[in-house]
């Protein structure tokens, strides 16, 4: 399971670095999820790995942390299902002021995702042993 979550983390700092790198490639990945579709897609992804994380937690480097943002994610899933259900046209709206905002706050996304990746990678990433 904790390998499972860095490898998640590893996929969630590889795309805050397409957007810091080339912040068109997250805008794209951002325009074609605006389908209810899509969203339901994410919302699962979310919530599989907000329980991956609350259940690894306690085996990580940073345990009550770890367990806090896999409640957070777990609910963003939970709100992402509830978008895609009742109010895609809100989160279309979102979504479009995001991207019209400019290449510098789809970079600032990017280095979030680079952040939350790289804590995650550090938390659940093997302990080194003493040779």
């Amino acid at each position: 399971m904790r390998r499972l979550a860095l490898g998640v983390a590893l996929v969630i700092m590889a795309v805050g670095a397409v957007g810091v790198v080339v912040p068109s490639g997250l805008a794209w990945i951002a325009q074609h999820s605006l389908t209810s579709g899509a969203f339901y897609v994410i919302a699962a992804a979310r919530v599989a790995f907000g329980l991956v994380l609350i259940l690894v937690a306690s085996v990580s480097r940073a345990p009550k942390t770890l367990r806090v943002v896999g409640y957070l994610i777990l609910i963003a899933g939970i709100t992402t299902a509830l978008t895609g259900l009742a109010a895609i046209d809100r989160a279309r709206v979102l979504i479009e002021w995001w991207l019209r905002q400019g290449s510098g706050v789809v970079r600032l996304t990017g280095v979030l995702g680079l952040a939350l990746g790289g804590f995650v990678a550090y938390a659940c990433a093997p302990d080194r042993r003493a040779a």
